[in-house]
């Protein structure tokens, strides 16, 4: 996480950094493997998440595509 975080910093691309408690993702399936896989999400902020009335900021999905972009080359 520090290395994502750091990079992200350097990249200068606007992000948000949460770090839930609950809630799940594909990613789930890695962590309760005995697989020693590092991983972490990356997505864009979303409101009413799965539903008829989910919301992305259009420059929030922007940042998150150059974000991976630019983890993709540095990772």
């Amino acid at each position: 996480m520090d290395k994502i975080i750091a990079l992200a910093r350097e990249s200068k691309i606007p992000f948000q950094l949460e770090v839930e408690s609950a809630g799940g993702s594909d990613g789930g399936v890695l962590q309760e493997s005995d697989l020693l896989i590092d991983w972490c999400f990356i997505g864009a902020a979303e409101d009413n998440v799965h539903t008829p009335d989910e919301k992305v900021f259009k420059n929030d999905i922007e940042s998150m595509v150059k974000m991976y972009s630019y983890l993709m080359e540095k990772l």
